[in-house]
């Protein structure tokens, strides 16, 4: 499977980017027209989740920093969805930024 890896470094603490991330996997509407399937599972305390769906699954992780966090998307694509991996990767560094700010 290709894979996509995502860092995003957010002025937002911690538990602030959880919620946001949260927040995105859960309700944005883009990602529910690509996959209405999506389950988000994620542990605020350990800053680790995974998204699960039918067309794609993903690891999350959010690490403190001194000036806010790092967030980390790792994302793996079924094989027919290779041709689109730019696509996903912008829309998703776009996203980050939109919900991160």
């Amino acid at each position: 499977m290709p894979k996509i890896n995502v860092n995003h470094n957010s002025s937002l603490q911690t538990p602030d980017a959880s919620a946001k991330i949260r927040e995105f996997f859960e309700t944005d509407k883009d990602l529910k027209t690509l996959d209405p399937k999506l389950q988000v599972t994620f542990d605020e305390k350990t800053g680790k989740g995974k998204v699960t769906g039918s067309q794609f699954k993903a690891e999350l992780a959010i690490e403190p920093q001194a000036e806010g966090s790092l967030v980390k998307v790792m994302i793996d694509l079924p094989l027919m969805l290779t041709p689109f991996k730019g696509k996903v990767e912008e829309m998703l560094q776009k996203k980050l930024k939109k919900y991160l700010a």
